[in-house]
């Protein structure tokens, strides 16, 4: 336990009248005074609070009552500027580190958080290694660790990032409370963030991960045709903000043109896109009465509307966590809501072949680490934009398989890039004629490819659950309950497909149910 700082604000006790005056909630959700309560008190603590539950709020009111500067790693590059933008609509100093940011910019960032005027600074975990950010660390007043999306750390959580496990070795250098957060994390991930982040004594916060309100309902249906009619008939009877996901992007662009031309326009979403055409999208999901937005897993972090009301998979995910993270979109206003996945036996095949974009050959890893450690060397900070990386692997792989090589290369620990997950973010230059690139470091000379066949391994596990959980005849709500090891009373929801199918007749009203 850290020696509690004296507090900005003297609330004592009273963190609910805090909460009012500095944020203007009118009451904590469950969970999270007990975890900002330990932080402020010098404790270390984790919180696994299931989407919509205000994991925010865990680090904002901190950052508002704790002297010296909140540092929060967020693994998101593409959504650092939207958790500044509501920090700062608190009343919050608060910035991001990333590489669009210009030099001029980063030296005054660093000199105020070097002053403590700073309360919250956002930078991805691999910032965390580049050796200039490092070096500087210790200078920062740093009052809190919060480390967002915390499942990260396991390589048995839905989403790996090696640049994860090393923030554990932060805690010597700064003696400051961790606060782990995330949405989805089974047993087995939580006791991975603890001894990965090296939490001492934690105080544990395990929200349920019942969503009593939600519908869950998994639709057999053969081929796009099949699917799209199906898809149709809810949509045609939706009465508030809907999202369609799907796998990929050229599914997106397929589901989004036909739905336009059945009379059902819809905004599309995906990386592939420009980041104003992104943007744009976003702000309408937000303002628009009854926004229709078809996009891939890109879509929906950080985007807070409580009122969606549907929530379609035109394909199931690669992972439950995933699933539930996407789904868990619906409902958010505790009001009722449908999560509606149609599922075809032929869709693993889509994820088959993401394993193995996802997956190149040995040999294209250890040629790109052979190009970078002849051009760069060990431990020093170099920015390559897409173009030059499509060089590096050697032309032939295209944009999205040399950015699979570059993760591929990542997982395996000898290389941190900063910006891999976004697809690239802008580098240094005039706004507007910047590139599209990563920062990284190469950290070791050797290549040690273990640890990556053993994220192939994890990922064909998760792949398989999904699949048991689509064919599955008990309760979908019962299943996910299982599957996350909620200790909540099990018994059948009355509300999924399932147990629609074994209700007697008459027992629900009639609806579409497609």
């Amino acid at each position: 336990m850290i020696q509690p700082p004296r507090l900005r604000h003297n609330t004592g006790p009273d963190l609910p009248s805090a909460l009012r005056a500095l944020l203007g909630h009118a009451a904590f959700r469950p969970g999270q005074e007990r975890l900002i309560r330990a932080v402020i008190g010098g404790r270390d603590a984790l919180g696994v609070l299931p989407t919509g539950a205000g994991k925010t709020v865990c680090f904002q009111l901190p950052a508002h009552l704790l002297p010296g500067t909140v540092l929060v790693v967020s693994p998101l590059v593409s959504l650092m500027a939207d958790q500044v933008g509501r920090a700062r609509a608190v009343g919050l100093r608060a910035e991001a580190l990333t590489a669009e940011v210009s030099v001029r910019q980063r030296r005054r960032i660093m000199s105020e958080a070097e002053k403590g005027i700073l309360q919250l600074l956002f930078v991805s975990p691999e910032r965390l290694h580049l050796p200039r950010f490092s070096a500087a660390l210790p200078k920062i007043p740093i009052s809190l660790i919060a480390v967002d999306e915390a499942h990260c750390i396991s390589q048995w959580g839905h989403d790996f990032r090696p640049p994860y496990l090393r923030i554990g070795e932060l805690r010597p250098r700064i003696r400051a409370p961790l606060l782990a957060l995330t949405a989805t994390a089974t047993g087995r991930v939580r006791e991975e963030i603890e001894s990965r982040l090296a939490l001492q004594r934690p105080v544990r916060v395990v929200g349920s991960f019942d969503r009593p309100n939600l519908h869950w309902e998994v639709r057999l249906a053969a081929g796009h045709r099949g699917k799209m009619t199906k898809i149709r008939s809810v949509l045609r009877h939706r009465a508030g903000a809907t999202i369609v996901y799907a796998a990929t992007r050229r599914a997106v662009e397929a589901v989004r043109k036909e739905l336009a031309a059945r009379g059902l326009p819809a905004a599309p979403y995906h990386a592939g896109l420009p980041i104003r055409v992104r943007s744009a999208v976003q702000e309408g999901f937000l303002n628009d009465p009854m926004p229709l937005v078809v996009a891939t897993n890109a879509f929906g972090m950080g985007i807070d509307r409580p009122d969606v009301r549907i929530v379609l998979h035109y394909q199931l995910p690669g992972s439950l966590e995933a699933y539930y993270q996407e789904a868990g979109r619906a409902g958010r206003d505790g009001r009722e809501a449908r999560c509606v996945a149609y599922f075809d036996g032929k869709d693993r095949g889509v994820h088959d072949r993401f394993a193995k974009l996802s997956a190149p050959a040995p040999e294209t890893l250890r040629k790109l680490h052979r190009n970078l450690l002849r051009k760069y060397g060990v431990g020093v900070e170099f920015w390559i934009s897409v173009a030059e990386l499509r060089r590096a692997t050697g032309g032939t792989s295209g944009s999205q398989g040399g950015l699979a090589v570059l993760r591929g290369l990542c997982r395996s620990g000898a290389l941190v890039a900063e910006g891999v997950d976004d697809g690239g973010v802008p580098g240094p230059g005039p706004p507007g004629d910047q590139a599209i690139g990563f920062t990284m470091v190469l950290r070791s000379k050797k290549l040690d490819l273990r640890g990556y066949e053993r994220q192939r391994l994890v990922h064909q596990a998760q792949i398989r659950a999904v699949q048991e959980y689509a064919k599955g005849r008990g309760c979908r709500r019962e299943a996910l309950l299982r599957y996350f090891g909620d200790p909540g009373p099990r018994q059948p929801c009355r509300r999924c497909d399932r147990c629609r199918e074994r209700a007697p007749e008459g027992l629900f009203a009639k609806g579409p149910t497609d």
